[in-house]
């Protein structure tokens, strides 16, 4: 997200200089440079109707809740669930317990990869944040569109490059950045596809819980209350009817380059 101009000006509620919200379904990664992880891809975008009429006349509607799981680590495969709407987190947990986020999925992408032929087990786990709609598509139905259906070959082959660089992203930031450098980096994500700007802030609107910061960043719960709390004392984010605002994102952006310290 771009640095701007530092403000303690942000009003609450929108005026006329606030801009529309973005959805609320947008994916979120934790990246350490827009360019690099951007645009994330809708797979069925390039599809033709016919097409697409086809590759859902293939798979099978599948519905989900918040909390449902589309898949676990250590299951077997069972194909891909291309995301038509909700947000799905994907997921892995070490053997001591231990969590880590790779990213929540909007509509568009497709998760249970990164083997989207059915061999081996899961190496995360996907449960649903927000209820929506998968298509699910069994490895014999991928391998029959990817052999007749050209355009399903090349969203699913965008799809595959999208999350190799994701999971390249993540190896990144995990080695090279401090767990409050990635707090903040995240914050600022979190802003790109839940931010409303307000004059110089931006209020997230779909704002994460300390548990969801804590798998996405590698820390506890409580380590994520005690920073939020120094980056409130500081005047960076401060909470207004249970929503996140970045007072200071110019100050926040420095932090997760390594330029100011907290």
């Amino acid at each position: 997200m771009a640095p701007r101009p530092d403000s303690h000006g942000c009003k609450d509620g929108a005026g006329p200089a606030a801009h529309q919200p973005k959805a609320a379904s947008g994916s979120v990664l934790l990246f350490e440079a827009q360019a690099s992880v951007s645009g994330a891809p809708d797979i069925l975008a390039d599809l033709s109707a016919a097409e697409l009429r086809r590759v859902v006349e293939t798979g099978n509607r599948i519905d989900f809740k918040a909390g449902d799981y589309l898949f676990r680590q250590g299951e077997p495969h069972r194909g891909i669930f291309v995301l038509r709407s909700g947000v799905v987190r994907s997921f892995y947990v070490s053997p001591h317990g231990r969590e880590i986020t790779l990213a929540n999925w909007g509509p568009g992408n497709f998760v249970g990869g990164p083997d989207i032929f059915e061999t081996g087990p899961h190496v995360w786990s996907g449960v649903a944040v927000e209820a929506g709609q998968a298509l699910h598509l069994s490895a014999p139905a991928v391998r029959q569109l990817m052999a007749t259906v050209p355009n399903f070959s090349i969203g699913l082959i965008k799809g595959l490059a999208f999350k190799g660089k994701c999971y390249s992203s993540l190896l990144q930031v995990l080695a090279t950045r401090s767990v409050v450098e990635r707090l903040a980096l995240l914050l600022l994500n979190f802003a790109e596809p839940h931010g409303t700007e307000r004059d110089a802030c931006v209020v997230i609107a779909a704002s994460p819980s300390h548990e969801e910061l804590a798998a996405m960043v590698g820390a506890t719960r409580q380590w994520i209350s005690m920073a939020l709390e120094r980056f409130r004392k500081r005047g960076l984010i401060e909470t207004r009817n249970r929503r996140l605002v970045i007072l200071r994102p110019a100050a926040l952006a420095a932090i997760a380059d390594g330029v100011e310290n907290l």
